[in-house]
Order: structure tokens, then C-alpha cells, then sequence
């Protein structure tokens, strides 16, 4: 997988879990600018760019994230079992990007996402509970 979050940082590839777990700790220790990562399971082989995309926010303070995945089925936020009064926002490359109120997750969940993410080869991820954009 390829990630991309910051300025001069370059795209990070991801081939396994070790790399998944320090991309995060990286991201998470990336400061208030740089909360978010677009990445994207890439087929080094296709002459096509991939066609979803996976978008993650990440708090270190909460512990909680947010996902969203685009794809040929539509766009998609995860939903979690609670409703942030203050509205959820991640931001991506300096700036602040919504995602729904109800949309945090805990980091561990974030986790699983690009793991199923790279296993799966882009498919949307199934440990996550999705709702679609917009509901």
C-alpha cells in the first residue's frame, strides 16, 4: 500500500503489519497539521491507478480515529457508538477535513481497516461498521 500525509514526507509504503503499526505511530506523533492519511492498495503490475481510496484520522489525545473509503460502490464514513457534540475534523496535509459526528472509532479499529485494506487489495474493509456519505 501506498500512505501519504505530510509535506516532504514522501508516500510510505506499507507491506505488513510492522509497517501498518509504525506508519501510526508516526501519524500519530505527526502533530495538529498532520492527523489524516490518504492510502491506497496499488497493484505495482496495473497500468491503472487504483480506483478507491482509503482516507484515516487519527487522535493520539482520544485514542479514537475516523475512516472513509471511496470506491466503485460509493463513499463511505465509519460509524461508531457515539455522537461528538463538537463535530469530528482530521487534518490532512494542514487542513481541516469533516468526516460525521458519529464517525469515531477506536485506533485499534483503524488498525484492523489498513490491514484488511492491504489483504484484501483494496476492497472496502469489513471490520468496519460503514455508513454512507451523506446519511
Amino acid at each position: 500500500m501506498e500512505a501519504s500525509y505530510k509535506h516532504g514526507a514522501g508516500v510510505r509504503l506499507l507491506r505488513g503489519d510492522d509497517d501498518i503499526d509504525s506508519f501510526l505511530a508516526e501519524l500519530l506523533g505527526a502533530g495538529p497539521d498532520y492527523r489524516s492519511a490518504t492510502i491506497y492498495a496499488v497493484d505495482e503490475a496495473a497500468a491503472e491507478d487504483p480506483s478507491h481510496e482509503l482516507v484515516i484520522g487519527v487522535d493520539e489525545a482520544t485514542a479514537l480515529g475516523a475512516v472513509r473509503y471511496a470506491g466503485d460502490d460509493g463513499e463511505w464514513f465509519s460509524k461508531g457508538e457515539k455522537i461528538n457534540p463538537d463535530g469530528v475534523r482530521f487534518t490532512y496535509y494542514g487542513t481541516a477535513h469533516e468526516y460525521p459526528a458519529d464517525s469515531e472509532v477506536p485506533l485499534d479499529v483503524v488498525r484492523q481497516a489498513l490491514r484488511e485494506l492491504l489483504a484484501n487489495e483494496g476492497k472496502r474493509p469489513e471490520c468496519v461498521t460503514w455508513q454512507a456519505a451523506g446519511d
